[in-house]
């Protein structure tokens, strides 16, 4: 995927889910971008297409409570019960990191 298709995915999911892109960060190869939920909860999601990276992590107030990252064509996940485990997980887009997200925060009561 090119990054300019990433930004576009991230525009149209903000969208869909009513969120904020509060920054965004681009060249041909990288891409840095924060979606915000309220103040001081936020994904930051990090892709470097060169390099085969992409690294998803909610975040509440500075600490990554759960993330999905992708290095060297593996997936794996840092649960939310315990954010610096890493599990193998299966692929998953940027859509479905903010749906888990989005029910993350439901549950611990922050939206």
């Amino acid at each position: 995927m090119e990054i300019r298709e990433i930004v576009r995915t991230l525009e149209v999911v903000a969208n869909r889910y009513g969120l904020n892109i509060i920054f965004i960060d681009f060249t041909d190869v990288t891409l840095v971008s924060r979606i915000g939920f309220l103040q001081n909860v936020f994904i930051q999601i990090y892709v470097n297409v060169k390099k085969d990276k992409v690294n998803m992590a909610l975040i509440v107030v500075g600490n990554r409570i759960y993330g999905v990252d992708k290095e060297g064509g593996a997936y794996h996940e840092h649960p939310f019960e315990d954010p610096l485990q890493h599990i193998d997980t299966d692929k998953m887009d940027i859509e479905d990191f903010i749906i888990k997200s989005l029910e993350i925060l439901k549950k611990i009561k922050l939206i």
